[in-house]
């Protein structure tokens, strides 16, 4: 297959959250890769020399601010020398952020540094995912159900570590940044192109570099992206911040400017026939809806097996609390039973406040002793996998993918097939070989229907061998 020219390259500021986004990216018909650390452009044209858009996973979503120079400027040279139009930050469609952690703002300067954009044009919304910017103010439905303002929202506005107080991105944006910025309201939106770059080029006039744009529906979306792609045409690349459903937007924007032929990508062939066999499931979130999924799991025959996080942290009891889950799900595996490995069900969970004693006693940081448990389940899982028939995995809960990735020598993904929203399973390149070919599904805590682990469980995908765009 002969080198394409790079349109899209992105950065996804969680696992889950780089996953999320390639999917619209695949659906949008462009051809998606993601790597868990930037590729040369050698090494791409080299060795996938088809591809059309490049994802590099990260973690800034949890990042210490003072931290995000030293990892975020590095990634973000490597990802200019693509010289694609379009260079993406992927936010969670929440906004969560602070000016310590995750800090949004910091990584717009970088980003403005490196790619050297005329302006940031930022939307955060995800409106499949029931996430919206109405006026400024953010709004997000808890799980598929109701929506909120984001600074009263159940979940989010108590969130452990990047708590959203306040609902008006602009606001939340200035402490983390003195960059200035405007608003494109939804009532600009919906007057058309000539009201939006007309309010633009005020916003321009007056000084300011970020400009937040509402969003209710796919068609406020694909307007957004189509009006502003428009107004770049010196050759300067775009520089975006948004949510995965960002990806869609562009997508169209794309092919309306005659840059995406849609006969160029389409979803695998599934064999309808193959079935891929128990899987495994570990979850290491204690979001409320990941913890209705795995009720219903454990409602629908799935062995559950419960770890105990006090055991994991405890060097002496580390080692028999692992062998133990390991023994236990390696068997109901054997016996063609899924299995799901869970440190919470929910945020009610005993286990949540014993695994904050633990981590007090051994005088840890909260951080630390998250970072502890991740590694502790990327083990587990890798031993599994290894030593089982299992070819399908899951992961829940965005630190939990991230740690886990790491753990079974992940390099880089592709997209096999949507299953539902915003987590996708896709296919695994790595140099391990009982590891390259893998299916797993990446999800975040608050994504997916209350099935969604038997959607994971039935769904039938082309073989990896059949559609991998390049090889490790």
């Amino acid at each position: 297959m002969r080198n394409q020219p790079i349109l899209v390259s992105f950065y996804g500021d969680d696992f889950t959250g780089t996953t999320a986004i390639a999917e619209t990216f695949m659906q949008s018909r462009l051809r998606t890769v993601i790597f868990t650390a930037p590729p040369t452009l050698a090494f791409l044209q080299k060795n996938f020399p088809g591809v059309q858009a490049i994802g590099i996973s990260g973690t800034a979503r949890s990042l210490a601010a003072d931290r995000a120079k030293e990892v975020l400027e590095p990634i973000f040279k490597r990802m200019k020398s693509y010289k694609s139009p379009i260079y993406v930050y992927k936010i969670c469609s929440t906004f969560d952020s602070s000016r310590l952690i995750g800090n949004i703002g910091k990584a717009i300067e970088l980003g403005i540094d490196v790619f050297n954009p005329d302006f940031v044009p930022v939307l955060p919304a995800a409106p499949r995912l029931k996430r919206f910017t109405v006026f400024g103010n953010h709004f997000a439905a808890m799980g598929n159900g109701e929506v909120y303002r984001l600074d009263q929202h159940p979940s989010m506005s108590n969130h452990p570590v990047t708590p959203m107080k306040d609902a008006d991105l602009r606001r939340h944006m200035a402490k983390q940044t003195c960059l200035k910025s405007g608003l494109i309201d939804i009532l600009d939106i919906q007057a058309g192109p000539e009201k939006i770059n007309a309010r633009m080029d005020e916003y321009f006039a007056a000084g300011a570099s970020l400009l937040f744009f509402d969003c209710l529906s796919d068609r406020t979306l694909n307007t957004v992206c189509h009006a502003v792609f428009q107004r770049f045409k010196d050759g300067r690349p775009m520089f975006w911040v948004g949510s995965q459903e960002l990806g869609y937007g562009l997508g169209h924007a794309l092919t309306r400017g005659g840059l995406i032929d849609g006969r160029n990508c389409s979803e695998p062939a599934a064999d309808k026939k193959a079935d891929k066999g128990p899987i495994l499931i570990m979850a290491g979130s204690c979001a409320v809806v990941t913890g209705d999924q795995i009720r219903w799991a454990e409602a629908n025959g799935f062995a559950s097996i419960g770890v105990d996080v006090q055991n994991l942290l405890d060097a002496e009891k580390n080692a028999g609390e692992k062998s133990a889950i390991i023994a236990t799900a390696g068997r109901a595996l054997a016996e063609g039973c899924s299995v799901i490995i869970h440190t919470a069900v929910g945020p009610a969970d005993r286990r949540i406040h014993q695994m904050k004693e633990m981590a007090d006693r051994m005088d840890l940081a909260e951080a630390d002793a998250n970072r502890i448990l991740g590694t502790e389940l990327g083990d587990i899982a890798r031993r599994i996998v290894g030593n089982s028939s299992a070819r399908r995995l899951v992961v829940a809960g965005g630190d939990t993918s991230g740690r886990i990735q790491e753990l079974l020598g992940i390099q880089a993904l592709q997209v096999a097939t949507a299953v539902g929203i915003g987590a996708p399973l896709c296919y695994v390149y790595s140099k391990k070989p009982e590891i390259n070919g893998l299916e797993v599904a990446f999800k975040g805590g608050q994504v997916g229907k209350e099935d969604y682990f038997g959607q994971i469980r039935r769904t039938r995908t082309a073989a990896f061998e059949a559609v991998a765009l390049g090889k490790i």
